[in-house]
């Protein structure tokens, strides 16, 4: 399963913000804002929109939408999985995402 970037960075991203399995549903616009969304895409230069990228990682199982056609989304066990191998192999991911989000 190869990721593009922006979608790890989306990954990292939700993980860091804890929006996480079933802790009370989340909108896909309050993900979208808490990820930095716009910010992500900037940088990659994506011309895709959120909506696309959420629902291409729901259909790899990373993200979770409980069925509800992205009405809500949260990282799911499998995501949560991916961003803490992740973090393992690249101790420095975090911090170039902070980079990311800042400019």
């Amino acid at each position: 399963m190869d990721l593009q970037p922006y979608e790890i960075a989306v990954l990292l991203q939700m993980y860091d913000e804890r929006l996480i399995g079933h802790r009370g549903y989340t909108s896909l616009q309050t993900v979208r804002s808490k990820v930095k969304w716009q910010k992500i895409a900037s940088h990659y230069k994506i011309k895709e929109s959120f909506d696309t990228i959420a629902r291409r990682l729901v259909k790899r199982k990373l993200l979770s939408d409980d069925g509800k056609s992205l009405a809500v989304l949260f990282l799911d066990k499998l995501g949560v999985s991916f961003a803490i191998g992740y973090l393992k192999e690249n101790p420095d991911a975090m911090k170039e995402l902070e980079e990311i989000l800042k400019g």
